[in-house]
């Protein structure tokens, strides 16, 4: 079958785009084995930072102790740290990231996907960590919308000191 130049320019350009290349497409199958890689580690007592951009930018670091977040700093330019209250600071774990990627993967099933009319698609992908399944990047992209969503975990400290440090504070000058 031949394609011709202006298929091929539109493919390459989509494939560009973040979240449309690279990772897994995020599927039931796909993060029901990632998440039993992650299971699997019994890692309880973890750091984790991540960042995210989309319709929200954040950047935070949290603290995993006995499998429950204990504390969630937002980490702001410049380098300041603030204590970060969320409703729901279970979203901010790694089982956390997994529940918003089968939270986002029900959305797109729905009659509105991501508000958007019936019929529109999104593409889901995630790149699972080789070794411990988590959810090493998220994207999601609604096409021929603004509402991409980027999650990028920075780091991921499966040893940490049990004590949780306080946020750092830079002195003004």
């Amino acid at each position: 079958m031949r394609y011709s130049l202006p298929i091929l320019t539109i493919v390459v350009l989509i494939s560009a785009l973040p979240g449309c290349g690279g990772g897994v497409d995020a599927t039931p199958d796909a993060i029901k084995v990632a998440e039993a890689k992650w299971n699997a580690a019994g890692i309880r007592d973890y750091n984790i930072e991540w960042t995210n951009s989309g319709q929200g930018n954040g950047h935070y670091r949290v603290f995993v102790r006995d499998g429950e977040v204990k504390a969630i700093y937002s980490l702001l330019p410049g380098g300041r740290e603030v204590v970060a209250k969320p409703g729901q600071p279970r979203f901010y774990s790694v089982n956390g990231l997994f529940l918003t990627i089968k939270d986002e993967m029900a959305q797109r099933e729905t009659a509105t996907p991501f508000g958007q009319p019936k019929g529109t698609s999104a593409i889901l992908k995630f790149t699972p960590d080789p070794e411990l399944g988590y959810p090493q990047s998220y994207r999601r992209d609604v096409l021929g919308t603004p509402k991409g969503v980027s999650i990028d975990v920075d780091r991921l400290d499966r040893d940490p000191p049990r004590e949780i440090p306080p946020p750092v504070s830079v002195p003004s000058s």
